[in-house]
């Protein structure tokens, strides 16, 4: 049995829940691919799977496995790729993962400039707020919001994630520009929809926080419809700093500050913007100068 072969089809059928797909990922029969997982089960001496019709899921000590497994193959592939990349230009497929709403403000417009200076590398870009597991999945680098990081990652902080309450001019005009919590809660609100939940804003006021609970104009999963519905004067809107930049500087939009409190998104610890990474794959070429030029590009602080 070719081991190595069944462990990467091992990895596949655990990563889909799903024979077929992992299949079509290494273009090879249904047939072969479940024969070559029976073959390592029987090696073992032990199931991997408890198979239906409708999901494919992990054992006890499939589960078990794999935690072992995964590592182990990915160390692997990093030697290999390594090794092999060494005395070439930087070439490979090279895959990004971003939150949304940065990835196209602040990634996108970069990754242009590096597909010029390396044309060499193939990028492969997702734009998710599910979380990936860099130890694990396909991923060379991940760019996410929230506190920094304290497991096995290497992460590098880009800018700070402030927030700031924001509104064109025109509606300012219009409508009056709030001076204090009180005065805002008369005003249209645009508020953004996570993938779990609406951000409602909130406030800490006398010590006490509570939820500014506006009347809703707009709330959208989508970061850029936000931030053109405060444009075009639907709304007050609190947006990341680093997401208006170009707005702001057009005085398209105007911060708005409250006398009395200072409106948050969220009532934890202060976040920012990470890039992450795992340390041994900086030493193969195409992830060391990505993270090198994303670096010098995206950091501000």
């Amino acid at each position: 049995m070719d081991k190595l072969r069944a462990l990467n089809y091992f990895l596949k059928v655990v990563e889909t829940s799903n024979f077929t797909q992992a299949a079509k990922a290494f273009d090879v029969p249904v047939s072969s691919m479940s024969r070559r997982i029976k073959d390592l089960e029987s090696e073992l001496g032990v199931e991997l799977f408890k198979r239906s019709t409708r999901v494919v899921r992990l054992t006890e000590q499939g589960s078990l496995y794999y935690d072992e497994v995964k590592e182990a193959i990915a160390a692997l592939s990093h030697a290999d790729e390594l090794v092999s990349l060494q005395t070439k230009t930087p070439s490979g497929t090279l895959r990004i993962t971003a939150t949304p709403g940065y990835g196209e403000t602040c990634l996108m417009p970069v990754l242009t400039r590096f597909r010029r200076q390396y044309p060499g590398i193939t990028l492969d870009i997702q734009l998710t707020d599910q979380v990936s597991d860099l130890t694990g999945d396909q991923i060379d680098i991940a760019i996410r919001v929230g506190v920094e990081p304290q497991d096995r990652v290497v992460s590098r902080k880009l800018s700070d994630n402030n927030f700031v309450l924001v509104a064109s001019p025109a509606y300012l005009n219009t409508h009056g520009t709030p001076l204090n919590v009180a005065q805002l809660s008369s005003h249209r609100s645009l508020y953004y929809r996570g993938p779990n939940a609406v951000f409602y804003w909130q406030a800490n006021v006398n010590g006490e926080w509570r939820q500014l609970n506006n009347k809703a104009n707009i709330i959208s999963d989508h970061g850029g419809g936000i931030v053109k519905a405060a444009v075009e004067g639907d709304g007050i809107a609190l947006l990341p700093k680093w997401g208006i930049e170009k707005q702001l500087s057009e005085n398209k939009l105007q911060v708005i500050n409250l006398s009395d409190t200072e409106v948050v998104i969220s009532r934890g610890p202060e976040t920012g913007i990470y890039l992450l990474y795992i340390k041994p794959k900086y030493q193969i070429q195409k992830v060391k100068v990505a993270v090198d030029f994303l670096i010098r590009e995206l950091r501000i602080i």
